[in-house]
């Protein structure tokens, strides 16, 4: 009896401070799954970009020598006029050089695409050391917590049926726990994808604007510098909208049943007749294109923004159903411990033994042990801001 009576005296401390430990890290396990989950599909983002990269360069280097084989060809030129088919040959050239245009705005999309997803790797790599660092001390204190009860309950203890039932309880509702822990950090996740889709349409957005304020200058007489200057902010759009295409992609995974957004086309124009032959006919088409881009971005901004606050209702209503699982976890913990002790109890014949496990009045339970609330580790996903 003495040897029982000894093990409850020395674990009294240590249980109350893996019970700490444990709580606090509680939420760890499915912050790492989540993350790991995440880079995994950053990784096949990557292989898949990386491809398209190769493929696109391939694509600009051929129509590269097909736009060169006409500006540069004076014997093609004289040909087609000496036939009577300058028209024909300037159409074929005109042709040429949209495609290789084209293509190299292509490229520049997908390796602008390439760099962010890269950078959201970096990023999610980092976090990920942090939610290493604590599954891997959640692991530990639950492994020195299961050798120090073992130390003492061995298996099934059929002559304490209430420490069994208990044990179940426990059990349960930290499957529960992990299950809505699970959820919580997907719809975090999922608000952190929503987030950085705005953000790449709000750059589309201002982008647009400038390539709106260059349209606006072109008519009224801007030259070929107001087009250039108005292409160049029509590609960043591009890239930026190329972005928001591979983010709907992640979201697509994650959350099925969020609708996907619509038609997102910024509508380049056509070189040629926008800088070539630049007049105020093509200046106003352009103008008008400029502006019902726009008018699909604020749309599918609005829309995405509606999809965010009803998660976050979500993501709220998760929060108070995590913090209830875990303040009924923690209840449940407590409740073994005073199982666990009323059968030390019993088998010490009735006496009262200190052992600080939940059977002493508050003021004579030993340092480092106090009842407390347990709440999940605050912060957001990396990357989410509420």
């Amino acid at each position: 009896m003495s040897s029982i009576h000894s093990k409850i005296q020395e674990a009294a401390s240590q249980n109350a401070t893996l019970l700490q430990g444990l709580h606090e890290t509680d939420s760890a396990p499915s912050q790492l799954h989540q993350q790991n989950v995440y880079i995994a599909d950053l990784d096949h983002q990557v292989a898949v970009i990386n491809k398209r990269v190769a493929d696109l360069k391939r694509k600009t280097a051929s129509e590269l020598k097909d736009h060169e084989k006409y500006r540069d060809s004076n014997i093609r030129r004289f040909a087609h006029k000496a036939t009577g088919r300058k028209e024909k040959f300037a159409e074929k050239a005109a042709k040429e050089e949209k495609e290789y245009f084209d293509a190299i705005q292509a490229q520049k999309s997908a390796e602008d695409e390439l760099a962010y997803v890269k950078q959201l790797k970096a990023e999610a790599e980092t976090q990920r050391q942090s939610f290493v660092q604590s599954a891997e001390r959640h692991k530990q204190l639950q492994a020195q917590l299961d050798t120090l009860y073992n130390s003492i309950f061995a298996g099934h203890t059929p002559e304490f049926p209430a420490e069994d039932r208990a044990e179940e309880a426990c059990t349960s509702a930290s499957q529960n726990v992990q299950h809505l822990n699970q959820q919580l950090e997907r719809e975090k996740h999922i608000l952190f994808l929503l987030g950085q889709t705005v953000q790449k349409l709000s750059e589309a957005r201002t982008f647009l604007d400038g390539a709106y304020g260059m349209s606006q200058y072109d008519m009224f007489g801007g030259g070929t510098m107001a087009s250039m200057q108005k292409r160049n902010y029509l590609e960043r759009a591009e890239s930026a909208i190329q972005q928001v295409r591979m983010l709907q992609g992640q979201l697509k995974q994650a959350a099925p049943d969020i609708p996907s957004l619509g038609a997102l086309n910024i509508r380049m124009g056509d070189i040629w007749s926008d800088v070539v032959f630049d007049n105020i006919f093509t200046d106003m088409q352009m103008h008008e294109q400029v502006k019902a881009s726009i008018q699909q971005v604020d749309r599918e901004g609005n829309k995405c923004s509606d999809i965010i606050r009803g998660r976050e209702q979500q993501l709220k209503k998760l929060e108070g159903e995590s913090a209830q699982a875990n303040e009924r976890l923690k209840q449940a913990r407590l409740a073994l411990q005073q199982a666990r002790e009323d059968a030390f109890r019993r088998v010490l014949g009735g006496e009262q033994v200190g052992s600080g496990l939940g059977s002493a009045p508050p003021g004579d339970m030993p340092p480092g042990y106090a009842a407390r609330g347990y709440a999940p580790p605050d912060g957001p996903p990396p990357g989410y801001e509420s």
